[in-house]
């Protein structure tokens, strides 16, 4: 009799549970599996997770993240978040426009610049400066930067330099061309010419400098005569861009349970947490302020992790704080007429990015969503020596063919006092109960004399 109520316990465990536990080295365990395609350049490259991928995941630390290659192993990679401040880097390429005039022109008082077409290039003059007869030389370069809005961090030459010579690098921004204020300078050194054996890293910080409007300048000395000259081709700023509300992943999901007028719920296929709700009436209401809470499981209550004030033609999510919960509420404030029909949802993500090595066998696979799967993220400095906060954002861009516009089917909450679960875990107490007592009974009982 006991072995026949363990036999139905294990039976019932096996239907609660629903199936057998994914297998994490089996890409084919994974909820979801895109298409990556790598960037022509270096093996390291980054990819940057979309929606679809995040809501996925079962793990809170995104453990369940893989990159598979053809031969379905997994790739070496680490990952990253956003830069403190809610910021992203990203590089502008700038083509250098060089500056000739008689030598020393720059450094006389009143020197002014004028840009000119020569031969379908941009050749950038002194107009103002020196009057004594000299042989024009190359004197600098000079950027466009008017159209960069963008706060920008960091300089980066293409230049050729004197093989193992010092060559200071000085940094300005001018508005009108005549008036140069200074943002940054730096010694760059290297044991051959063009990036090889450079001594250090090669950025001049630029102090999240505003080129909005301006022009860049970069000039260059040094302590001793050059034995070659510099030859400067171009530049990448690296920009601070805000993540605003477009810039984070986002994901539609299936219409939410709607309660009563002044309660919408919905439920996730597993906890995650949540960066912002995007809620859109759907029925023309004017102003909505709500509240939402959270919890993963109907007999725990509901905590409160984010509130807001729904317009109509706003776009602006409510942004929350928490833990992952699987279970949401929406409350409409009572002192409105709520919801006419259940909103619209768009779930977003706090942004994550992957560093991944790229040398195993195409077709690759990014594969998010597998229980029981472990981290298998390495620091991010083996992938990239000598590395720096935002240097990442050089690496090539590796593309994910993610959906054009996935939809979460959101699932059914389990608020029945008598959902299939809850009846599988009592019959499985009530089990253990019975098989107790017969063993009880079969230890107590009286012997046959």
């Amino acid at each position: 009799m006991i072995r026949a109520m363990t036999a139905a316990a294990l039976a019932l465990l096996a239907g609660c549970s629903g199936r057998e536990a994914a297998n994490p080295a089996d890409p084919a365990a994974y909820a979801v599996r895109l298409a990556v395609t790598p960037a022509a350049g270096g093996a390291v490259q980054r990819i940057d997770l979309p929606a679809e991928a995040l809501a996925a995941l079962r793990s809170p630390n995104r453990a369940d993240i893989r990159v598979f290659d053809g031969a379905g192993t997994p790739l070496a990679m680490a990952i990253t978040g956003p830069a403190a401040g809610r910021a992203a880097l990203d590089a502008v390429r700038l083509d250098a426009f060089p500056i000739v005039g008689p030598a020393g022109a720059l450094a006389a008082e009143g020197a002014e610049l004028r840009v000119e077409q020569r031969d379908g290039d941009r050749v950038v003059t002194v107009v103002r400066g020196p009057t004594a007869p000299s042989k024009p030389v190359t004197l600098g370069a000079l950027f466009d930067t008017r159209a960069i809005t963008a706060r920008a961090r960091s300089l980066r030459l293409d230049a050729v330099l004197p093989p193992q010579q010092p060559v200071r690098f000085a940094v300005e921004t001018s508005a009108d061309l005549a008036d140069w204020t200074p943002v940054g300078d730096k010694i760059l050194y290297r044991r051959e010419g063009d990036r090889a054996g450079a001594l250090g890293p090669e950025a001049i910080p630029l102090d999240d400098v505003d080129l909005k409007g301006r022009y860049l300048r970069v000039t260059w000395t040094s302590p001793q005569r050059l034995l070659a000259p510099v030859e400067l081709r171009g530049a990448t700023i690296g920009v601070a861009r805000r993540l605003d509300t477009d810039d984070r992943p986002a994901i539609a999901t299936s219409p939410p349970r709607r309660i009563d007028a002044h309660d919408i719920r919905f439920a996730l296929p597993h906890p995650a947490v949540l960066a912002a709700v995007a809620i859109a009436p759907a029925a023309g209401e004017m102003l909505v302020p709500v509240a939402l809470s959270g919890r993963n499981a109907p007999d725990q209550p509901w905590t409160p992790i984010g509130s807001g004030s729904l317009r109509a033609g706003s776009t602006a999510p409510v942004e929350l704080s928490g833990a992952a919960f699987s279970d949401y509420r929406i409350e409409a404030d009572r002192r409105t007429p709520g919801f006419a029909a259940a909103p619209r949802l768009t779930l977003l993500f706090e942004p994550a990015r992957l560093v991944v090595l790229f040398d195993g066998k195409p077709p690759y696979t990014l594969a998010a969503g597998a229980a029981g799967a472990d981290s298998r993220y390495l620091a991010i400095g083996e992938l990239v020596p000598g590395y720096r906060p935002g240097a990442e954002d050089a690496l090539p861009r590796a593309t994910v063919a993610a959906s054009a516009a996935p939809l979460l089917d959101l699932a059914q909450p389990d608020d029945s006092l008598f959902s299939p679960r809850k009846a599988v875990l009592w019959g499985l107490l009530l089990l253990g109960v019975v098989a107790l007592a017969a063993m009880v009974w079969r230890l107590w009982k009286p012997s046959p004399s």
